[in-house]
């Protein structure tokens, strides 16, 4: 947790400085674009659920909400990624009662299918879609019943007891997994610590693999949300903070590396990590 106040100051500028850009990437018909500039205007609905997330980390006010509602609401349906940004940018909007009928049935007929092949590389799909699935499905129906992931939890306690969540060795499969064990009650075992904390490194504070060389915004986001579900000390906090700081760009935005293209996505990463380690002036979310 950033304790420093000069530290803290930092974060806080770059707060600032990714709002403004996130607000510039917003399109007259209330959606946003990362790429938006001059007439190139195609929000999509990916970027619009990053833009809102992202502005709500800190409380900071949504421009445009209803026109961003309005938008979202035209959208075309396509699978469950599209389901949940529609639904997850309208509930950041506080605007979850527009979530109306034909999304609430799509999201009734969700189902978790288990992968053939849990070592297999789909399986990082895989636990993308189950953990869009199952929050669309604990959030947004009151009565969805338990008995409907019985299967889900059993294949993922057997993983926990054979290898900690370490689906395939990534940082970022394991804190999939241990989100979705979380959404449906389970808690991490050592075993998931100890592999964790086998990746926190220095210079960057995380690494996406054992054998990684690099990082990248996603691992220093994947590596907190995993201490943060694991209740495990950050390390390298100051290193974590250093680098996603200097994965801003100069006009606000983040990009996956420093130097990268920064785009919406990854700005909503950066100011995750960022909320992570300032937990006192963040806004809580679902």
């Amino acid at each position: 947790m950033i304790r420093s106040a000069s530290v803290k100051s930092k974060c806080l500028e770059a707060v600032a400085r990714a709002a403004a850009y996130i607000c510039g990437r917003q399109s007259p018909r209330g959606g946003f674009c990362f790429y938006r500039h001059g007439n190139v205007d195609e929000p999509n609905l990916a970027d619009t659920y990053y833009a809102v997330a992202a502005l709500r980390l800190f409380g900071a006010h949504v421009p445009h909400a209803r026109s961003i509602a309005s938008f979202v609401g035209r959208a075309r349906i396509f699978g469950v990624t599209h389901l949940y940004f529609c639904a997850f940018a309208l509930e950041r909007l506080a605007l979850s009662a527009r979530v109306g009928e034909p999304a609430l049935q799509l999201i009734r007929d969700l189902r978790v299918v288990l992968p053939v092949m849990p070592r297999s590389p789909a399986t990082s799909g895989w636990l993308e879609s189950t953990r869009m699935t199952v929050r669309l499905q604990k959030h947004f129906l009151a009565a969805q019943a338990a008995t409907a992931y019985s299967p889900l939890v059993a294949f993922l306690q057997d993983d926990m007891t054979r290898s900690g969540f370490e689906i395939h060795g990534t940082l970022w499969d394991t804190y999939l997994a241990l989100s979705i064990g979380s959404l449906l009650g389970l808690r991490g075992t050592a075993e998931s610590a100890a592999f964790v904390d086998s990746l926190q490194r220095p210079p960057f504070g995380f690494q996406m693999t054992s054998s990684s060389t690099m990082s990248g915004i996603d691992a220093a986001y994947a590596g907190l949300r995993c201490c943060d579900l694991l209740s495990l000390p950050v390390k390298h906090e100051h290193e974590v903070i250093e680098f996603c700081l200097a994965c801003q760009a100069a006009n606000g935005g983040f990009a996956h590396v420093p130097g990268a293209l920064p785009n919406l996505e990854f700005t909503y990463r950066g100011l995750q990590c960022l909320a992570l380690l300032l937990p006192a002036i963040h806004a809580p979310g679902p």
